[in-house]
């Protein structure tokens, strides 16, 4: 063989695997699927009212101007004394907040991403403590999941999050009663049944990623049924303990930064709504991601705010 042409095997060695190199990093994008939209809220915000049984938009928020495109986002204020529909918006070095006496939320972009803060002014909405069975204002950032892929499709499912407990105070002093009052944040699923031909067709449970629980350091799993006031969905719901997704507390206010594939996660909880008798004529090949929301509940005389970066929840397809 000519030393010409035992240089050229080489080569088209090296030029083969660059080939399929490239087509290997071309499939592994394809496999990906961010399922929140518009993370940094360039396409604004439908703000919808404080009565959860009306949920259309009442009005839209564009922290960082109009595009023109449909906003993925709402902003729900349910059970809230205080609107913010007439709200305009304040503008201070960068950071474009609406507030009224009973919640302010604010935009800030810095480093690629958008800073959120959210609070909640408790001792303006509650004029005497919480009872049984009494709404309590929400601050929630919401959107409707549009790609509808199957669990059964997904092998990984990543979570991020940068979040930030800026204050919480208890304004109830002796009076509040754990068993009905407290400040929280979550991450919540709406795990629900999108496949039209099943005759469970639209049934859900609710998958909840515990942040922060001014009562607990270490916030346990919870599952039950969703009950507690008159418009609760009554669908299965499991909070996941903090512990399987970060170390540490928010209430030490400092950054805790999640990273966590909670697919196994997922599964479990499904198992489990099983278990109790939910979903029964639904099968794993039935469910997607319906919407997700993030925020403040508050069932208590709190005032409190939470900052936070970087959400996004990634789909690794099979």
């Amino acid at each position: 063989m000519k030393l010409k042409t035992l240089l050229l095997i080489p080569m088209l060695s090296y030029s083969f695997c660059m080939a399929f190199s490239q087509q290997h990093k071309h499939n592994l994008k394809v496999q990906k699927l961010e399922v929140i939209t518009d993370k940094n809220f360039t396409n604004g915000i439908h703000l919808l009212g404080t009565n959860s049984a009306n949920a259309s938009p009442i009005s839209q928020l564009y922290p960082f101007g109009k595009t023109g495109a449909e906003p993925s986002w709402t902003l729900a204020q349910w059970g809230s004394n205080f609107n913010l529909i007439d709200v305009k918006p304040k503008v201070v070095s960068g950071k474009t907040s609406y507030e009224n006496l009973g919640k302010r939320i604010s935009f800030e972009a810095k480093d690629k991403t958008v800073l959120v803060s959210m609070e909640i002014n408790g001792s303006n909405e509650y004029p005497s403590p919480r009872k049984d069975n009494q709404d309590w204002p929400h601050l929630l950032l919401a959107q409707e999941v549009k790609s509808k892929v199957r669990l059964n499709e997904i092998q990984n499912l990543l979570y991020n999050i940068d979040a930030l407990l800026m204050y919480d105070e208890n304004k109830m002093g002796s009076t509040l009663n754990p068993k009905l009052h407290t400040s929280q944040v979550s991450f919540y699923l709406a795990v629900q049944n999108i496949n039209e031909k099943s005759a469970s067709y639209g049934d859900f449970f609710w998958f909840g990623l515990p942040l922060y629980d001014y009562r607990y350091r270490d916030i346990k799993e919870y599952a039950e049924q969703d009950l507690g006031k008159a418009d609760a969905t009554k669908k299965f719901i499991l909070n996941v303990a903090a512990k399987d997704l970060f170390t540490g507390s928010l209430q030490d206010k400092q950054w805790v930064i999640i990273k966590k594939d909670i697919y196994p996660l997922l599964l479990d909880a499904f198992k489990k709504a099983q278990e109790r008798g939910f979903l029964k004529g639904t099968q794993l090949s039935d469910l997607g991601i319906g919407s997700m929301n993030f925020g403040w509940e508050v069932p208590g005389t709190f005032d409190c705010g939470i900052q936070f970066k970087n959400l996004s929840l990634t789909a690794i397809l099979k």
